[in-house]
């Protein structure tokens, strides 16, 4: 088992806030932990967040709570693109998400990321579950990731025309998300 951690600023066009963050390594997989305290669109926000994966980074599981609103939401995958909620009942609008993406966090970046392994040069569509705090509405959205170099990624949100250039560390993990998030 190996356990990394580390905080994440918000940066303006986020709003104002930190994440602390921790990574676990298992032998079944990988855990995705993060405390946040920050403000957006004028409103606080006091979240915490797991995301559990296989081995090969497709997502298994998603807790979010929203503790200053008393918001919590619940949803699991079947790692090829089924979902559903905390009672087991099937999600279809998420049908072929084999990830997830959550708007409050730099985090879930490295899902697809570490997932997809492209060569530079190489680029990938893919289908995301989009979880967007603090309301916690949950729908799919169409991403795209190209790999510009060994630590360089261009994002790409479809549907929302959103496009950033992200610098991550050796393992995939953002390091600078220009305008919304920056490691320290």
């Amino acid at each position: 088992m190996t356990q990394r951690s580390w905080r994440w600023n918000w940066l303006p066009d986020q709003g104002s806030g930190s994440e602390l963050f921790e990574h676990e390594a298992t032998s079944s997989g990988h855990a995705l932990r993060g405390r946040i305290v920050a403000s957006q669109d004028g409103a606080g926000i006091e979240a915490s967040y797991v995301v559990e994966t296989d081995t090969a980074w497709r997502t298994r599981r998603v807790r979010v709570e929203i503790a200053n609103r008393d918001r919590a939401l619940e949803i699991s995958a079947n790692g090829i693109g089924r979902w559903s909620d905390a009672g087991g009942t099937w999600i279809p609008a998420l049908d072929g998400c084999i990830d997830v993406d959550l708007s409050l966090t730099p985090a879930t970046n490295t899902l697809p990321i570490r997932r997809l392994g492209l060569p530079v040069g190489e680029g990938a569509d893919i289908k995301v579950a989009y979880v967007l705090a603090p309301d916690l509405s949950l729908r799919a959205g169409p991403q795209r990731y190209t790999r510009l170099g060994d630590r360089f990624w261009r994002f790409r949100g479809v549907d929302i025309d959103f496009t950033a250039d992200i610098s991550v560390d050796e393992e995939g993990f953002v390091v600078d998300y220009p305008g919304l998030f920056q490691r320290i």
